[in-house]
């Protein structure tokens, strides 16, 4: 996979803010040149501009020269508008001349077969001989509202700076979120493409160090650096800038729809939301979402611990509100202060309940009252965000009611540091203009649906993030030997528990036989029911085989059992006392040539394709991890407990998971997979009946350097 080589923050800033500018490949006879042009007049740029085009003299009114190097200037970045092999041609010439940024939007590069990826290495070895920060190809360029300049193909509204930035792989999916009319104020936008050269940690990186940022979103089809990405992504997290992140390839589809659309090579979702879970990152499923997100965000005013403060003047809609709120586990409802409720009382009518949320009713100076009752729940120290419904819908004497509670959440907002929100019922029912009227008040508007989700993101985002956890110590001595020993092949059966053993996670008590007698006198000695199996460590899948032979009570069954399996070929039976308490659970690792190994804990045995109930966390899992995955399952209620059943030892739970992790910390780049299938965890303790492991390929078991 192509890794963008790391740009310099000078090359970075000669893109984003270019003290002049060369549009090479402009035609009057074009609409993409002349637009270009009257955007950067627009935006109102203030730098130098010089067209490069051999065969006209002038392009609305710019003059034209036959070349770079005849430009009157060195411009700081180059846009080209012209076809694959002309533009690998422009970028030598740009070199050439100490040209320090481009941006290159021809398509036929890496994503259109081997002639363009040979184009597309040109491309690479000039910019890194020159050092050049080049954006694409096969991008839209990039929009800079802070600094009024752009790069970029195509039109825009040439708006008022906000403080959210994107990096957009994919043109379609930039231009339809900034063009957003729901609230969303971007600060920056660039369309990555094939990141060739200038990569999506790139932009991030600068993203994060500039100050005028203080959202960064992004709609991601695979990390061609995750390492420097998400190693920018902690550095925004320390840096107060909420990272959001919208990741497409769900499915095998879309990531065969990647490859083609920018080269893309997508490893599975899971292992991205993984490491968008360990790097706090916010994920997010829909375009709807990442805007909502952003507009809860974007102001810079805290949500505190998520405890909301609601007034609505409509029982129902009230009750509605509650049942999308009921759904965020990082939002609450606090019980007022006395001195509010007393406020409250003052207004209200007798009979009209003083809690939150708050159903307001019944009001004798309406303007008065509902401007008190605001102010007191918003001025309330239990309540983090201050909520009210708007609906901008309504007409008549309704209507002048919605606009007076909204100018109501618009002075609370000039009062208080809070974060205020108005819920509209339809999402995008209010029009851009009084969306941009409530952001000049900071006040946001979100839609009913996507509201809370917003917020518990929000508030969920400024939790602390804890330290590594301890590693508990394992013979990774002693294991790595026996990986070696099988050279790259997978194995089952005895070495693989005694792998498992040896970092301390219970296996079953088993015994290893090759004839009829010695499983018969091996189970009596475990003491019966027990389980017999085909035990060599070559059969990897046994139920698919029907070698697990299941509650075997008696030495006539033992001895049945043990001759079908020898008959159909087995060399080696293993007979095991027979697991029949506790809740099935599967455990794993799973290693990704360029994202790193997993940790996995799901639902077990039989079900674990047909419920496909599992979490999933890089490996290095930090304090408290192993919790949080099995708070994702929903296997969780069946080892909590339920129907008067008694409560399983997750603890100990808890504790396989970490030895786990530590293989993987130890040896996970000798691993490709490790399959424990199943895991009981029971009453007191867990213990494994059967594993799988997969060295990595390569003599000495090492796949990844």
């Amino acid at each position: 996979m192509n890794k963008p080589q790391m740009a310099s923050d000078s090359d970075l800033s000669a893109l984003f803010r270019p003290k002049s500018i060369g549009l090479v490949g402009a035609s009057p006879n074009s609409k993409f040149g002349p637009q270009f042009l009257r955007l950067l007049e627009q935006l109102g740029y203030s730098g130098k501009v010089a067209v490069v085009n051999p065969r006209y003299e002038e392009v609305a009114g710019y003059s034209c020269h036959p070349s770079i190097k005849s430009m009157p200037f060195v411009p700081d970045a180059v846009f080209v508008l012209r076809d694959a092999a002309s533009t690998v041609a422009a970028i030598e010439e740009a070199a050439d001349v100490g040209v320090r940024a481009a941006v290159t939007v021809a398509t036929g590069f890496a994503e259109a077969g081997a002639e363009g990826a040979a184009a597309q290495a040109r491309l690479v070895n000039v910019a890194r001989r020159s050092g050049m920060a080049v954006v694409g190809p096969n991008c839209s360029g990039l929009i800079n509202w802070a600094d009024r300049v752009h790069l970029n193909l195509g039109a825009f509204e040439p708006k008022k700076a906000g403080h959210v930035a994107l990096i957009a792989q994919g043109g379609g999916p930039k231009n339809a979120l900034v063009a957003n009319r729901r609230g969303v104020r971007w600060s920056h936008v660039v369309s990555c493409g094939n990141e060739a050269v200038t990569g999506s940690a790139d932009f991030l990186r600068y993203f994060v160090d500039d100050p005028q940022v203080r959202v960064i979103c992004g709609f991601i089809e695979t990390l061609r650096d995750p390492e420097r990405f998400f190693f920018e992504c902690d550095r925004a997290r320390d840096a107060g800038k909420p990272v959001i992140l919208l990741k497409s390839g769900r499915t095998d589809a879309a990531q065969k729809a990647a490859a083609a659309h920018t080269g893309a090579l997508a490893a599975p979702f899971r292992l991205y939301s993984g490491l968008f879970k360990r790097h706090g990152v916010v994920q997010v499923d829909s375009y709807e979402e990442l805007l909502a997100s952003a507009i809860a965000m974007q102001g810079g005013r805290s949500p505190g611990e998520g405890r909301l403060g609601l007034a609505s003047s409509s029982g129902a809609w009230l009750e509605m509100i509650l049942d999308e709120s009921s759904k965020c586990e990082a939002l609450s409802y606090p019980d007022f202060e006395l001195q509010t409720v007393k406020t409250l009382r003052s207004v209200l009518p007798d009979l009209a309940a003083c809690g939150n949320p708050l159903d307001f009713w019944g009001l004798k100076n309406q303007k008065e009252d509902s401007a008190k009752i605001y102010d007191a729940i918003a001025s309330d120290a239990n309540v983090d965000i201050f909520v009210t419904p708007y609906d901008p819908n309504h007409v008549g004497t309704t209507g002048e009611e919605q606009e007076m509670w909204a100018d109501c959440a618009v002075e609370v907002a000039g009062r208080t540091d809070k974060l205020v929100t108005l819920i509209t019922p339809v999402d995008a029912s209010a029009l851009p203009e009084q969306i941009d009227r409530f952001l000049e008040k900071n006040v946001a508007v979100l839609g009913q649906q996507e509201a809370f989700r917003a917020l518990d993101r929000a508030v969920t985002w400024r939790r602390p993030v804890p330290p590594i956890a301890d590693q508990p110590p394992i013979d990774t001595l002693g294991m790595a030997a026996r990986l070696h020993d099988f050279r790259g092949k997978p194995f089952a059966g005895r070495p693989a528990l005694d792998f498992l053993a040896a970092a301390g996670i219970p296996v079953v008590e088993s015994r290893f036989v090759t004839s009829v007698d010695a499983a018969v006198n091996a189970a009596d000695e475990l003491g019966y029911p027990v389980v017999v199996k085909i035990g060599d460590t070559d059969v990897l899948h046994r139920t698919e085989l029907s070698g697990v032979i299941t509650n075997l009570r008696d030495a006539q069954e033992v001895s049945a059992a043990a001759k079908k399996l020898l008959a159909a070929g087995s060399k080696l039976l293993i007979i095991q006392s027979y697991v029949r308490d506790g809740v099935e659970m599967i455990l794993g690792l799973e290693t990704d040539d360029v994202l790193g190994t997993f940790v996995l804990v799901g639902q077990g045995g039989i079900w674990t394709e047909i419920m496909d109930d599992a979490a999933l966390r890089p490996a290095g899992l930090r304090v408290g991890e192993p919790e949080q995955m099995l708070s994702e399952l929903r296997a969780e209620k069946l080892l909590r407990g339920v129907r008067g059943a008694a409560a399983l030892d997750t603890q100990a739970l808890f504790g396989a998971v970490r030895r786990l992790d530590a293989i993987a910390r130890g040896l996970g780049d000798q691993i490709s997979s490790i399959d424990i299938n199943p895991l009981f965890v029971r009453k007191q303790g867990v213990v494994a009946v059967d594993a799988l492991i997969v060295p990595a390929s390569g003599a000495n078991g090492s796949r990844r350097k």
